[in-house]
């Protein structure tokens, strides 16, 4: 059998597992590891490489690895492997690195892995919001036609815009890269308000009440707390008047929201599509079931030239 090394590397935690060709989870679970994001260079590539190796070493049977695909947020340079990350507290110690050819070379030492990998394996990079959305299609192949947006909602904004099962980065009706977080929206960018930060802002303005997270937040919410019911009302109203124009341009039959937010979907679901502009009756909105799975599956589709 045959099969890719998946990595979606957050700022807080590492997610990892094996994916076969058939876009299934070979691992009998999702791996979580620390990020180490604020270590040094040598610290960072060498937990890095561990990572994969640990995975490899979890596979139950004998398997040629094609590939390893990892995850990054922006910026990036994700052709070339090279982290853009600078002065944001995390990953700044691999600004300018050439991670590709540094993790090859680490991995080069490990004589069971190199044995059973193709001879031309290689390492890419994807935006994670962007294998996220790959992900999606392999769960659901309904995707894989048409237009869809898909929205991840977490620490910030992440975004892909799909036709056919197809990214879509570089086109009139999309913003650049796919990336709505940083469009002008109430007096700063989107990412700032249809966030987790963006609802604890959100809260504290309407009720003056600090909250330590979201969660809590919702919590409150389910148990019929009025503050936090209003508060993910307006949080809805606002998520959807902030991805009206995405919508209105680019016309997707689907719209995909994923990410720890997204599990609060209940709460805001009446305020976001109140705001909604009007659409055509065969749009529709997608729950994803589990993001983190997503992001690794979407890894074989980067590698769909060598299947």
């Amino acid at each position: 059998m045959n099969g890719f090394i998946a990595l979606d590397v957050g700022g807080t935690s590492i997610k990892a597992g094996v994916i076969s060709e058939a876009g299934h989870l070979i691992s009998s679970k999702i791996s979580h590891y620390p990020s180490k994001s604020n270590e040094d260079l040598g610290t960072i590539l060498d937990h890095f490489t561990s990572i994969i190796i640990d995975e490899f070493k979890k596979i139950p049977f004998p398997i040629i690895i094609k590939g390893i695909g990892m995850a990054f947020p922006g910026p990036f340079d994700y052709e070339k492997g090279i982290s853009l990350m600078q002065n944001i507290n995390k990953y700044d110690a691999l600004y300018g690195i050439d991670l590709r050819q540094t993790l090859m070379l680490k991995l080069s030492h490990h004589e069971a892995f190199i044995s059973q990998t193709t001879p031309h394996y290689t390492i890419r990079f994807e935006n994670d919001a962007s294998l996220y959305a790959l992900g999606e299609t392999v769960l659901d192949e309904s995707l894989m036609s048409g237009k869809v947006l898909c929205l991840c909602i977490g620490t910030g904004l992440g975004s892909a815009f799909l036709e056919d099962g197809k990214l879509i980065t570089s086109r009139e009706d999309v913003p650049p890269n796919g990336w709505v977080y940083d469009t002008p929206f109430l007096g700063s960018i989107i990412d700032n308000h249809i966030s987790a930060r963006g609802i604890l802002s959100l809260h504290e303005k309407l009720h003056g009440i600090q909250m330590p997270d979201v969660k809590s937040i919702a919590d409150s919410a389910l148990q019929g707390n009025l503050y936090a019911l209003t508060t993910f009302e307006y949080f809805g109203k606002r998520f959807g008047e902030a991805i009206n124009d995405f919508l209105e341009t680019f016309n997707p039959h689907t719209l995909v929201i994923g990410g720890q937010i997204a599990k609060s979907y209940t709460l805001f679901e009446s305020g976001l599509k109140a705001s909604l502009a009007t659409s055509p009756p065969s749009f529709h909105i997608k729950l994803s079931t589990d993001s983190s799975l997503s992001t690794l599956l979407g890894v074989k589709q980067l590698f769909l030239d060598t299947l």
